[in-house]
């Protein structure tokens, strides 16, 4: 089938395509048109294929030779403002980079209840979305949501839109082996209580690594916490009061766990790294500031944003079509928690 075009949308329902219109350009609720109708239309144009260009509702340029992409970007409750501050970061540097016509919004949802939020999928408000630490759940509501909007996911996969992730068994594992490489024969694991795939399968490749290379992982040395000070010394606590204190310890998750761990582990005569290393995931300034400062296996973030706004826009213009998985890799920042071993680590 060729260009699906308004008029062929209107012949389908009956409509004219003066109401066809309005329904695509999000304006149903303000011109009085019943759900049924909007309902009728939204689904025939998602049968027919349509997608349209710009969403009008958004866009008020129509007489201008270059009209701007409005972009939302659905940030959780639970991520930090450190983390907010790099994604950000990569948005500006990218779009002024390449010369790109486009508007960011930022929408806030709770994690979890993403379904929430509103009408943002349904409304076709902006021209795309990227959806950043979408639990789970959240996954599942917007694979089944009813929209005709792109949607990137960052860091997660998605069975129907797009995603631009890690490679969350390969970061497990990669630490493992650096743990090996350094010698350790005792390691723990301390992750958020916030159950999900990506963190699950980040936890099943360091265990398996752990394995592999005859590193012990006591089952009292595996920690699900909160993802703060408090969570993070809980976790220490559990761990050394269990008995043998590992001499590895791997943060998976990016929080302020280890503000919490640190001042706990050398309260009870722990020497960070010459009785213990530690490793954690995605860097943060505060990671820098702790003493000593921690290495980590960084998430990259600015990086993983570039993919984020160009695989959106892709999208709208149809240059990308169906689910599409880019994933991004990742490295070591080596400070002072945990040193290099040679130089294929880095």
């Amino acid at each position: 089938m060729g260009k699906v075009s308004i008029k062929m949308i209107a012949e389908k329902t009956n409509l004219s395509p003066g109401t066809v219109s309005i329904v695509l350009n999000g304006r149903a609720r303000e011109m009085r048109i019943s759900e049924k109708t909007e309902r009728r239309v939204l689904e025939e144009a998602r049968k027919l294929g349509y997608k349209p260009n710009i969403f009008a509702r958004r866009l008020r340029q129509q007489t201008s030779s270059q009209v701007t992409a409005v972009v939302a970007v659905l940030w959780p409750s639970l991520y930090s403002s450190e983390l907010l501050v790099r994604f950000f970061n990569g948005l500006h540097s990218s779009i002024l980079k390449e010369n790109m016509n486009v508007e960011i919004v930022f929408k806030p949802y709770n994690y979890s209840k993403i379904d929430e939020i509103g009408n943002v999928f349904e409304d076709n408000f902006y021209n795309g979305l990227i959806v950043v630490g979408a639990s789970d759940d959240d996954v599942v509501y917007i694979n089944q949501a009813d929209t005709l909007m792109p949607v990137v996911f960052f860091n997660r996969q998605s069975d129907r839109f797009g995603s631009v992730c890690l490679d969350d068994y390969s970061i497990g594992r990669r630490v493992a082996e650096l743990f090996h490489a350094r010698g350790h024969k005792r390691a723990a694991f301390i992750q958020s209580n916030h159950m999900a795939r990506h963190l699950s399968m980040r936890k099943v490749g360091f265990l398996d690594g752990c394995r592999r290379y005859e590193i012990s992982v006591l089952d009292e040395h595996v920690i699900h916490e909160s993802m703060d000070f408090q969570g993070g010394k809980r976790a220490i606590k559990k761990i050394l009061d269990s008995g043998l204190p590992p001499t590895a310890l791997f943060f998976s998750t990016p929080s302020g766990m280890a503000n919490g761990a640190y001042p706990y582990l050398q309260a009870r005569g722990i020497e960070l790294t010459k009785d213990m290393e530690i490793v954690g995931y995605g860097d943060t300034v505060t990671n820098e500031l702790l003493k000593p400062a921690m290495t980590v296996i960084d998430l990259p973030v600015e990086n993983m944003v570039i993919r984020c706004i160009e695989l959106v826009l892709k999208m709208m213009k149809g240059q990308e079509e169906g689910p599409i998985t880019v994933f991004e890799q990742t490295y070591f920042i080596f400070r002072d928690s945990c040193g290099d071993f040679s130089t294929k680590w880095k």
